[in-house]
C-alpha cells in the first residue's frame, strides 16, 4: 500500500513539472491557497482589542474569565514643578572647575601665546618668490642664509633666514620658525 501511494505521488509530481505552464499555474494557486488558509487561521483566533474612550462607560464582560466588580477610587498625586536635580550638571566634588591658563615654572623657555601669535603673523606675511643654492628671494628682496630679513609687518621683529631648501626656505623670529614654500 505504501509503495502504491509513493508511486502515485511520484507520478503526480512528474506530471506537474513536465509542463512549465501547468507547473506555474500550480505554484500560483498554491500560494493563493496558503494566503487564504492563513487568513482563516487569523480570523478564527482574532485577538481581542480594546480602545480606551473616557466618554463611554460601557462594561464588557469577558466570556472566558470570571469578573469581579471592584470599586475604583480616584487618587490625585501632586508632582513637583521641576526635577529634583539636574542630571547634566557636573558635580564639583568629583570634577573641580578648571582654572584659567596659568604659566608654570617649567614652561619658562616657551613664548607666551600673545608673542607667539605676533611672531607667527609676522612670519606668514612674507612670501617666498625664488630659491637658488643658499640664496632666497623673499618678498622681493634677496637674502643669504644667516642674514636678517626685513620685517614687512611693521612690528620691528628680527627675522633671520635659517635654511634654504629645494622649494622652500625656513625663517625664524625669536623661538618661532616658519617654512615658506614656493607657490
Amino acid at each position: 500500500m505504501m509503495t502504491r501511494i509513493s508511486l502515485a505521488l511520484r507520478r503526480l509530481l512528474v506530471q506537474l513539472t513536465a509542463d512549465r505552464r501547468r507547473f506555474g499555474i500550480f505554484c500560483g494557486l498554491l500560494a493563493v491557497a496558503m494566503l487564504f488558509w492563513t487568513r482563516l487561521i487569523v480570523i478564527q483566533d482574532m485577538p481581542r482589542v480594546a480602545m480606551a474612550d473616557p466618554d463611554q462607560s460601557v462594561e464588557v464582560e469577558s466570556e472566558n474569565m470570571n469578573t469581579s466588580r471592584f470599586v475604583t477610587t480616584k487618587r490625585v498625586v501632586h508632582l513637583s514643578n521641576g526635577p529634583i536635580r539636574n542630571p547634566f550638571l557636573i558635580n564639583p566634588a568629583y570634577y573641580p572647575p578648571k582654572s584659567e591658563f596659568a604659566k608654570s615654572t617649567d614652561e619658562d623657555s616657551k613664548s607666551r601665546p600673545q608673542e607667539a601669535d605676533k611672531f607667527q603673523s609676522a612670519l606668514h606675511a612674507h612670501r617666498l618668490e625664488a630659491v637658488m643654492g643658499s640664496v632666497a628671494v623673499i618678498s622681493g628682496q634677496t637674502y643669504r642664509v644667516g642674514t636678517q630679513v626685513r620685517d614687512i609687518s611693521g612690528g620691528g621683529l628680527q627675522i633671520e633666514l635659517i635654511e634654504v631648501r629645494d622649494r622652500s626656505a625656513v625663517i625664524r623670529a625669536g623661538d618661532v620658525q616658519c617654512v615658506l614654500r614656493l607657490d
